[in-house]
């Protein structure tokens, strides 16, 4: 089907090329910005259609994701997890793919500081309109400096990572945008108690790193770290095999409450008491809200 509708556009394009002189036409399908619509731009929606179907979990141009699979029962009154969840938090690297992904296929626009959402051709959900990304400044807190900045720079024509920081966890992501990656490659976020299932292993975990938690064992107030997050997995594993489920970035998932999404887990400017790594720690907060330890990861 993708392969008959590729040559159905290209057909147009060189059948009716005064299409590409309309501008109410062209509008938002000059893909790679060389002020025209023709077969080039058709060439990058035919490799997204062709290569990279968001409907196969196995799609091997989908950003490389270790998965762990986990059968929890999960907390007393709650739904458990039964199923494969990403060991680590989502990275710049692996949301700058999906940035260049969507761009290409008209999933999102960029305009100022702030990537939206629009209606392209990929079948799973959008946010039209809604903010999925932030290119934030970052905080001098906790010995950080420039702590949890955006690391995805746009360049107007792509996104790429600043230098070292392909492996840090994304940060400024809102739930839109959470979400929409997920649903661009077939996954989906893990509902708040799937996420604490996971947490805290066979019940006995107060914090994603076990029934204790220090410096050592979690990015979060007091490691002082210079860049605010650190690479995912610096801290090491726990539980199921699990990264940063305590500390590094608070983690988005698909719970709602009233207006609120709900995130879990505690972050690097997590202060005051330990409680906000705690497992059972929840915070309410905007689904349009982007923020320099703000995070999420993945399962299916």
């Amino acid at each position: 089907m993708r392969t008959i509708l590729f040559f159905i556009a290209v057909l147009v394009v060189f059948v009716q090329p005064s299409f590409a002189n309309d501008n109410s036409w062209s509008e938002g399908a000059d893909i790679n910005n060389d002020g025209t619509v023709d077969y080039k731009d058709f060439a990058i929606m035919a490799k997204y259609w062709l290569a990279n179907d968001p409907n196969d979990p196995n799609d091997p141009n989908d950003p490389d994701i270790t998965w762990v699979y986990i059968d929890d029962p999960g907390v007393a009154g709650h739904e458990g997890f039964n199923g494969q969840m990403s060991k680590y938090e989502t990275t710049n690297a692996q949301y700058c793919q999906f940035l260049n992904d969507a761009l290409a296929t008209g999933d999102i626009t960029v305009s100022g500081n702030y990537v939206y959402g629009a209606n392209g051709s990929n079948s799973g959900a959008d946010f039209a309109g809604e903010p999925y990304y932030f290119y934030g400044l970052g905080f001098d807190y906790d010995g950080a400096t420039n702590g949890g900045a955006a690391r995805i720079s746009w360049t107007d024509r792509s996104f790429t990572v600043d230098s070292g920081f392909d492996n840090h966890p994304v940060t400024y992501v809102s739930w839109y945008g959470a979400t929409v990656f997920a649903n661009y490659y077939g996954w989906r976020l893990p509902t708040e108690w799937e996420w604490q299932a996971v947490a805290d292993y066979d019940s006995s975990y107060t914090y994603g790193c076990g029934a204790n938690i220090n410096n050592d064992m979690a990015n979060y107030y007091g490691s002082t770290h210079p860049d605010g997050t650190t690479v995912v997995g610096a801290f090491g594993t726990y539980g199921y095999g699990m990264c940063d489920m305590a500390g590094n970035v608070s983690e988005w998932t698909s719970t709602v409450d009233g207006i609120y999404r709900v995130d879990r887990g505690g972050s690097w400017v997590s202060q005051g008491s330990i409680g906000n790594c705690e497992v059972s720690n929840r915070v309410n907060c905007s689904p349009f809200g982007t923020a320099i330890s703000g995070g999420f990861r993945v399962c299916r």
